[in-house]
């Protein structure tokens, strides 16, 4: 196995990390997968540890570290998503920002605004923000209709999801079901029985194959279950519920249509949604939606309407290019890393870390932002009893086949390490977690 390694000096820590990580590397789980692995102090500005840091890989959900610091970056620690409610006459426009985080008490808050007993002519959605692509180059067709996988649109709300609660009954009786948001978008078939000791799997789907929005309940409920899915399409989902929630204030809806807010429409309402909380939840709770809006809005600033999905990517690229020189040959093909197309190296991934770090009110959204062993996010599971508990912040990507993680560990002479961890090709991702969670465990120590 071939190793290229960076002592620092003579320091008998380094040399322990070196030959730990590469008893490490000489580990079963490499002979039928591949690993990249870089290590860098940032306190003292050189490179500890570095294998196979060119490589391509699949970085899967760590490229939202890229996303988050390219978006905080050029589009600033300030900036908002704005949902508007604007009108004119008698009629009122919604215009869609997408933001990822707008939720039913954000939408009853924007209903506030229109006086009771109103009479609304039609109420038009503005969607001319993105085209109708509403899926990222490389999604897995399959991946629907679970909730990290939304039809993304300018108008999202509850991330374009209904939450489908079950409850046991009496035995050989429906279970009782709950769903948030109520409204007959959806239509809800409950064929599951309580306890009826079949042993038939209980399952709640939506017949997704059809773009149908019928959620379906079937088997045998014997304890609570709760899935949360997507619905299609998603601006339709946001535009009945808020139809229905204005009819039961007492204000009449005649219609619902799609244009663009005219000119001189007059500001109702504005829903200000930080950046800052759209990256937390990109990278604490891996959210692809989150970082798909991050992307887009990276997007908008190229000034053309409407955004088309390729243009986040292109910006982030054309970023990385810019500030960081990569030399190297690579693939962003979206903002969440749910595509089969993206392909970073970790020395790209290292690279972004030190530009995050490296500007103050990025890094202290980042890191504050970012999982941290044993305590919270994707991370709130892990090392708790090793020497890398609460020392680690990062971000872990997990689809079939990759595990990657990336970001900072505190070392015992209190210097801040970015690190870097890509596996790819290996099948057993508990085992390689295990390995991942050995690595963090060395840099701690």
């Amino acid at each position: 196995m071939l190793l290229v390694v960076f002592s620092v000096g003579s320091s008998t820590s380094a040399q322990h990390l070196s030959s730990e990580l590469d008893c490490l590397l000489d580990d079963e789980l490499f002979r039928d997968s591949d690993v990249s692995l870089l290590v860098y102090d940032i306190d003292a500005k050189e490179n500890l540890y570095s294998y196979r840091q060119h490589k391509l890989c699949r970085p899967a959900s760590v490229l939202k570290m890229v996303t988050a610091t390219v978006a905080l970056i050029r589009l600033g620690c300030d900036y908002t998503m704005d949902t508007r409610l604007m009108q004119k006459g008698g009629n009122l426009y919604v215009q869609g920002a997408l933001d990822p985080l707008f939720d039913e008490e954000d939408l009853m808050n924007m209903i506030s605004a229109v006086p009771q007993g109103s009479i609304i002519d039609t109420l038009f959605a503005d969607c001319t923000l993105m085209d109708s692509v509403y899926w990222g180059p490389g999604w897995s067709w399959d991946d629907t209709p679970w909730k990290f996988q939304p039809y993304i649109s300018p108008l999202m709300l509850c991330g374009g999801c209904v939450t489908v609660d079950a409850l046991p009954s009496s035995k050989g009786v429906a279970p009782v079901v709950r769903c948030t948001p109520e409204s007959s978008f959806y239509k809800v078939v409950n064929e599951a029985v309580s306890r009826s000791g079949s042993g038939e799997k209980f399952t709640i789907l939506r017949d997704w194959l059809d773009n149908s929005n019928v959620i379906r309940l079937r088997g045998d409920c014997t304890g609570a279950k709760q899935e949360k899915m997507n619905l299609f399409p998603s601006q339709e989902f946001f535009m009945a519920v808020m139809a229905e929630r204005l009819h039961e204030r007492g204000i009449s809806v005649g219609t619902v249509a799609y244009a663009a807010v005219p000119d001189d429409a007059v500001l109702l309402y504005r829903t200000c949604r930080p950046i800052t909380e759209v990256v937390s939840e990109a990278l604490l709770e891996s959210d692809n939606l989150c970082a798909e809006a991050l992307s887009y809005h990276l997007g908008a600033l190229f000034g053309k309407r409407p955004v088309r999905q390729r243009m986040g990517p292109e910006l982030m690229a054309g970023f990385l290019d810019y500030k960081l020189s990569m030399p190297e040959n690579y693939n962003i093909a979206d903002g969440s890393g749910l595509s089969l197309y993206s392909y970073l190296s970790a020395d790209i991934l290292l690279q972004t870390l030190l530009l995050a770090y490296s500007e103050p009110q990025v890094r202290d959204v980042i890191i504050a932002s970012l999982p941290q062993a044993g305590v919270s996010g994707t991370m709130k599971n892990r090392l708790k009893k090793s020497a890398a508990y609460k020392k680690i912040h990062a971000k872990t990507g997990t689809v079939k086949g990759v595990c990657t993680l990336a970001g900072y560990a505190e070392a015992a002479n209190g210097h801040t390490l970015a690190f870097v961890i890509m596996n790819n090709g290996s099948l057993d991702l508990k085992a390689v977690r295990c390995w991942q969670d050995k690595v963090c465990d060395v840099l701690c120590r």
